[in-house]
């Protein structure tokens, strides 16, 4: 087993009297070569696990093993074989992305250091227009896939990715997934920390739902739609806010977000759904919308959110 996480509780003190419950008695366990996704609103407790799988913390409650190591016991080891790419923009300064991610890989691989590597990953994420462009004048999406690079240049046998697409554009992002699930095919274990449900869900084989410093749910994608519903769900882009008076009878629950609107509904109610979307975009209040099975990102709602309104 790669990661063993039994019972870990992390409590910070607060002002005065108060604690803030980072974690509250997680376990979770990680095999060779899977992607495990870590989904949770900001501030659900993701990064405070990270950084105690790391060293960085210690728990308070419970135990963390590596390999079958401690890693309270073996805070270097735990580093020495992580790799990791944190939530916050690393400062680049005036070096630039080929500077930054060889500096990194040299120090971590030493005499194996493989430079073609560098090439590799700059061809498959398109960054060669940045590649010797100064830190100070990259935009935040390419200060991000240089981050990336710094963390898989030379991989430790457990890679942790802590939102790796914020800021980074649409077309990237595709070719961002595809060299994360590549990096599993020598046997590398990947932690992906991220609130982006919906990319996830393409990318992990295994899913950990965290909110409040709780594991709400984990399994694979299908195992976590399954414990929510097996229901239908349509997906509306608005042209104008939708009222809670004009959602329709069938609908079981919906969420609004935004420009989005996603309604649940039983199978039996497809046809009337369909019915009922196409008179919303001929009346100018929907752009377009889209059918599918239930998501992790329905899991997600319905796990986490206040805001999901069940009909009466």
């Amino acid at each position: 087993m790669v990661l063993e996480i039994n019972g870990v509780t992390k409590v910070f003190k607060g002002k005065g009297k108060s604690k803030l419950i980072a974690n509250d008695n997680i376990s979770l366990t990680m095999k060779e070569g899977e992607i495990v996704g870590l989904l949770g609103q900001n501030g659900a407790g993701k990064t405070t696990l990270v950084n105690q799988i790391v060293g960085l913390v210690t728990p308070d409650q419970g135990e963390i093993r590596l390999f079958g190591k401690s890693v309270t016991d073996d805070r270097v080891y735990a580093r020495s074989i992580c790799s990791v790419q944190p939530q916050s923009q690393v400062p680049l300064g005036f070096l630039t992305p080929r500077q930054a991610v060889s500096i990194i890989g040299k120090m971590r691989a030493g005499k194996n250091y493989n430079p073609k590597r560098l090439d590799m990953l700059f061809e498959a994420l398109d960054m060669g227009k940045w590649a010797d462009k100064e830190g100070e004048k990259l935009s935040g999406g390419a200060r991000r896939l240089t981050a990336f690079c710094m963390a898989v240049i030379a991989p430790g046998k457990l890679v942790i990715l802590d939102e790796p697409t914020n800021d980074v554009d649409p077309v990237r992002r595709r070719y961002l997934w595809d060299v994360i699930r590549n990096l599993t095919d020598n046997g590398t274990s990947v932690i992906l920390v991220t609130h982006n449900v919906l990319e996830a869900e393409k990318a992990v084989d295994r899913v950990a739902i965290i909110n409040q410093g709780k594991i709400l749910t984990q399994g694979t994608p299908s195992e976590v739609k399954r414990s929510v519903s097996n229901q239908m769900r349509i997906e509306l882009n608005l042209l104008e806010k939708m009222e809670e008076r004009y959602i329709p009878e069938w609908a079981i629950s919906y969420h609004q977000s935004g420009s989005r609107l996603i309604i649940k509904m039983n199978t039996e109610n497809v046809t009337n759904a369909v019915a009922w979307a196409g008179e919303q975009v001929e009346l100018g209040t929907v752009m377009d919308y889209s059918l599918t099975p239930t998501t992790i990102e329905d899991a997600y709602i319905e796990l986490t959110s206040n805001k999901v309104v069940v009909s009466s």
